[in-house]
């Protein structure tokens, strides 16, 4: 699963006096000669768990019609109460985003004719999390990864402003984040308590629905392992995997595992783990098995002075030279020799398998967010709305 999407739905232009009456909305016309993208954003809760999602009425550019609706969710916290163990399953996610939606309007009357134009056959992701989850020894192993990851990340972005490779917390509750542009967004952190005081929309995610005892047999498990979170946009998608910026097309499992893998792909080249950078310093040894040139230039590299040589050479001779160190020595020219040093191998990174949970944990197995499962939160929605409709 995707720990947030965001997903618009789309049905055929519908006036928006018309849609105001079919979908009990009374805030359209303040919108008409507004510049904004849709309706006044709606803040609703899932009769299941009690989590928040945001949902916003989607006008045309004229302001004149309901063109659609933009749902923005974490799904697990909204079926389950809680989203430590998931598996990617992005059509599933949108179904029930859908079914929570519509069981809000159908609480509040809305005809069931109505309901029905509001379906998934034309739904586009507009931004999808995909979260993957590498399991570790314990959560002090699981610590050490995301500091090692952070490393990584900061040796080889040393250039760019900070806030673009951030962090936030400190201990096991440090969360750290790289942002580049036409990239994935990434964080990386680990699962081990509720954040009580970070709410979804108002509203806290959902894990107050679960009991204490099961909370803790949940997060004595999910700590050790690290979280990664790939947020991927409509455009990305679009661009690197033409087609599935439409929800519909992530019914097809082949299609749906090979973005997933490749989207974690891109993670690792992020992280340039395929070029093989070296980080230890060369010995006098190693270095006499280079050419005079190579050897010269590492020496010098060594000594913090690279700077300089660089910047006197012209672009294709820098380019020149960083292509054959890059080939022979494993050292980016680029990266200052301090930072090199922290380019460990990281041989632990790659794409992990969909969490499974042995028997002994059976107790958890409700809570895990999966195809199994996905039965029951449908039912769960079903029945939590006819609760809301008695009401």
């Amino acid at each position: 699963m995707t720990d947030t999407l965001h997903m618009l739905t789309k049905n055929k232009p519908i006036p928006i006096k018309l849609a105001s009456k079919m979908f009990g909305i009374d805030f359209w016309k303040s919108f008409i000669n507004d510049d904004v993208s849709g309706g006044k954003v709606m803040t609703l809760k899932s009769p299941v768990t009690g989590a928040g999602f945001k949902v916003t009425p989607w006008l045309d550019k004229e302001k004149k019609h309901l063109v659609g609706f933009l749902i923005k969710i974490n799904v697990p916290a909204c079926v389950v109460g809680n989203n430590a163990f998931l598996h990617v399953l992005v059509y599933e996610s949108a179904k029930l985003a859908l079914m929570l939606l519509k069981e809000h309007f159908k609480s509040n009357g809305v005809s069931p004719k109505y309901l029905n134009m509001i379906n998934l056959k034309h739904a586009v992701i507009k931004y999808l999390e995909l979260t993957y989850l590498l399991k570790c020894d314990d959560i002090d192993d699981a610590m050490l990864k995301r500091n090692e990851l952070e490393a990584r990340i900061n040796a080889i972005y040393h250039y760019i402003a900070t806030k673009y490779r951030n962090h936030q917390g400190e201990g096991y509750d440090r969360t750290v984040y790289l942002d580049l542009r036409n990239h994935p967004f990434v964080r990386a952190y680990i699962k081990w308590h509720d954040i009580k005081e970070n709410k979804k929309y108002g509203l806290y995610d959902g894990a107050d629905y679960l009991g204490e005892d099961i909370k803790e047999k949940i997060y004595a498990l999910s700590q050790s392992g690290l979280r990664i979170e790939l947020g991927v946009s409509e455009a990305y998608l679009e661009k690197h995997h033409p087609g599935m910026s439409r929800v519909m097309a992530w019914k097809d499992k082949a299609k749906s595992d090979d973005v997933i893998g490749k989207v974690f792909e891109s993670f690792r080249s992020m992280l340039r783990l395929n070029d093989n950078l070296r980080h230890n310093k060369h010995r006098p040894n190693d270095l006499a098995k280079f050419d005079q040139k190579t050897q010269d230039f590492l020496k010098i590299y060594y000594a913090g002075e690279a700077g300089p040589y660089l910047e006197g050479l012209t672009k294709n001779q820098r380019y020149e030279l960083k292509k054959k160190i890059l080939n022979v020595a494993r050292i980016d020219p680029s990266i200052p020799p301090s930072k090199h040093k922290q380019l460990t191998h990281m041989k632990w990174c790659n794409q992990p398998p969909a969490p499974k949970l042995l028997k002994k944990h059976r107790e958890i197995w409700p809570y895990v967010f999966n195809m199994e499962n996905m039965p029951m939160f449908y039912e769960n929605i079903k029945q939590a709305g006819l609760k809301l409709n008695i009401k």
